[in-house]
């Protein structure tokens, strides 16, 4: 497993509307994918919001609109199973 830190490109955008949190995140994933698709599937939001483009559609944690970094801090363990490890605000 990987450790990942995501931080959202441009959180002002309005495609970020479409999230419950703006801030980065530490996920332990397989691949940079999954870790992507665990975000929009956690703070993707229920309520009804334009929506301007696809990325929206489907949640703004996406590569389009998310950078991302390999994390080496020994605070995080590489084993077990993938999940969102830490949200920062």
């Amino acid at each position: 497993m990987n450790i990942y830190k995501l931080k959202p490109r441009n959180p002002g955008s309005d495609v970020w509307d479409g999230s419950n949190f703006k801030g980065s995140l530490i996920v332990r994933a397989k691949e940079s994918d999954n870790a992507l698709r665990m975000a929009r599937l956690k703070y993707k939001r229920t309520q009804m919001h334009k929506i301007e483009s696809q990325e929206t559609a489907y949640g703004p944690w996406t590569g389009a609109n998310t950078d991302f970094e390999y994390v080496t801090d020994s605070k995080y363990s590489i084993d077990g199973d993938e999940e969102i490890l830490e949200e920062i605000s």
